[in-house]
């Protein structure tokens, strides 16, 4: 599966490790036989996941860059690479080309259609 997330959006190979883990966080999500059609998820916490934070991986995205790290005419957001969900909180991970870093914001806005280039 992790290899399928990677080739969909065209990215390259040093993004294994984040589609890896995206791959888990999904497959935790989805209905499997062992368990009677419940998911993993289900099994463990007798809860239904909620599905609504799903986005598509490796779509670009804008985070919103908080008003105490920005002048007033500094741009509002920046632009990023979704490559997966954070661990710690309701939050994604976003990974910026500019600077080849990658931070956890819950402030995002999707272009699911579009992909990295």
């Amino acid at each position: 599966m992790a290899r399928c997330l990677m080739q969909e959006k065209n990215l390259p190979k040093s993004f294994w490790a984040e589609a890896a883990n995206t791959a888990v966080f999904l497959l935790n999500r989805l209905p499997t036989k062992a368990l009677e059609r419940l998911t993993p998820l289900e099994g463990w916490q007798d809860t239904k996941p909620s599905v609504k934070n799903l986005k598509v991986f490796g779509s670009l995205c804008y985070t919103h860059i908080l008003d105490v790290k920005r002048d007033k005419l500094d741009k509002k957001a920046e632009i990023g690479i979704f490559v997966g969900y954070s661990s710690q909180s309701k939050a994604y991970r976003i990974f910026y080309p500019k600077t080849r870093k990658i931070t956890v914001s819950r402030d995002v806005m999707f272009l699911e259609e579009d992909e990295w280039n």
